[in-house]
């Protein structure tokens, strides 16, 4: 992908074992505070992007008998004294605490917007790492002041403890997994209690698919990484062709059934009911397009975001993602190595179009008119409800999907969402 845009989010995404919910990331935010404020004698520096102080107001307020070094990259710390000394607003929604010492070094980075669910973000944690250094450079080159002394006197151990930060995250995974239960409890017994309306029993069910949908995807990531790590693994071990070729054809067999799986999930998530929200667009977009590069640059295929004005959008997320995903990956399996999908947005009137371009296979003229038509498919192991789902969904949150063209030079879909 093409983009100068947010450095931070390439942490979140590859240091995320799953997305936390709100309360989570809360209870994270404390427990790396904490070792600072009953450490008092060790040195520290401190730096602080957030957005939301609710439930944090009163850690923070307990630094201050604590000996560090504290500095702001929002305005929102202010009435706590410390400035803000961003120097240029590239980091949108994300939000961090990043804590550098002789004998402890951990930082928290996360982006409410990467997620399509209300409240819930993919999240970097990491203790001891020595990529907290890297990570601290960034957000360093970003500043208004000179803070390079104080960043090089407390550098960040420079070994790297996998087995503790893995340990960390699978702590932090299942206890957001038993928040998440705990809340979709409370959600059933009131409505029980309130009454036995059909439709908004549906709704929690609905809702609930959601969350199984996205368990379920969360896992699949995982096999996929292990299996590529596996044959990446293979071609340094010296075993018969034979066994090898076997291992492999089970491999990608894995690999197969795993993605036939997720184009399903994503089927299921797009069922959910209708949520409009406000959202700012080009994360929403730069988002899916993350989760798309792996299998783009597997077969050689550029995906590129251009440049377009910032837009806050009002319509359901998790539909429009689906549906820019649906189109994405379409535009992957008709792309050959050397082709490009380009993904362009622009305002009419009080609708933003976005636009995704591909030059790979064009779609035949005879079915052109058929691609959005239930149990329709061209691939072989396709189940026909991609599209058709899309449409239906995106029409219920009054935006629209459609074929602009598909010619000899290139095919051009198009998703239109109301403005805020």
């Amino acid at each position: 992908m093409k983009s100068n845009y947010n450095t931070l989010h390439k942490y979140i995404v590859e240091n995320s074992i799953k997305e936390c919910c709100k309360e989570t990331i809360d209870g994270l935010f404390r427990a790396i505070l904490v070792p600072v404020i009953e450490n008092q004698k060790f040195e520290n520096c401190i730096l602080f992007r957030l957005f939301d102080l609710e439930k944090k107001e009163s850690i923070i307020k307990r630094l201050a008998f604590s000996r560090s070094s504290i500095y702001s990259y929002s305005e929102i710390l202010d009435k706590f004294e410390y400035e803000n000394i961003q120097k240029e607003d590239i980091w949108g929604s994300t939000e961090f605490v990043l804590i550098l010492g002789d004998r402890y070094s951990s930082c928290l980075i996360w982006d409410y917007t990467l997620s399509d669910k209300t409240d819930c973000s993919p999240v970097c944690f990491l203790y001891n790492s020595k990529l907290i250094t890297e990570i601290a450079k960034k957000i360093y080159d970003n500043s208004n002041l000179d803070i390079k002394d104080i960043l090089f006197k407390f550098q960040a151990d420079r070994r790297e403890n996998r087995l503790l930060n893995r340990s960390i995250n699978e702590i932090a995974s299942k206890l957001d997994s038993k928040i998440e239960e705990i809340k979709f409890s409370e959600i059933e017994k009131k409505q029980i209690l309130k009454n036995d309306d059909r439709l908004e029993t549906a709704s929690i069910v609905a809702d609930k698919a959601k969350f199984i949908a996205h368990e379920i995807k969360n896992n699949l990531s995982i096999i996929n990484l292990y299996t590529k790590i596996t044959q990446k693994r293979l071609e340094n071990v010296v075993i018969q062709e034979d066994v090898i070729k076997s291992i492999n054809n089970a491999l990608n067999n894995i690999v197969t059934a795993s993605e036939s799986i997720s184009s399903y999930i994503n089927d299921l998530r797009c069922l959910s009911s209708p949520y409009k929200t406000e959202f700012e667009l080009r994360n929403a977009i730069l988002s899916i397009v993350m989760q798309c590069e792996e299998k783009a640059r597997l077969k050689g295929i550029d995906v590129i975001v251009n440049k377009f004005d910032e837009y806050i959008v009002n319509t359901d997320k998790t539909k429009f993602q689906c549906a820019l995903l649906n189109l994405i990956f379409n535009a992957i399996e008709a792309c050959s190595k050397g082709n490009s999908i380009a993904i362009d947005c622009f305002i009419e009137k009080t609708v933003v179009k976005v636009f995704v371009k591909n030059n790979g296979d064009k779609i035949p003229k005879d079915i052109q008119n058929k691609i959005f038509e239930p149990d329709f498919t061209t691939k072989e192991k396709g189940n026909g409800i991609g599209l058709a789902v899309c449409k239906k969904q995106m029409e219920l949150v009054n935006g629209s999907i459609s074929l602009v063209h598909s010619n000899n030079v290139e095919t051009l879909f198009e998703i239109a969402i109301p403005l805020k």
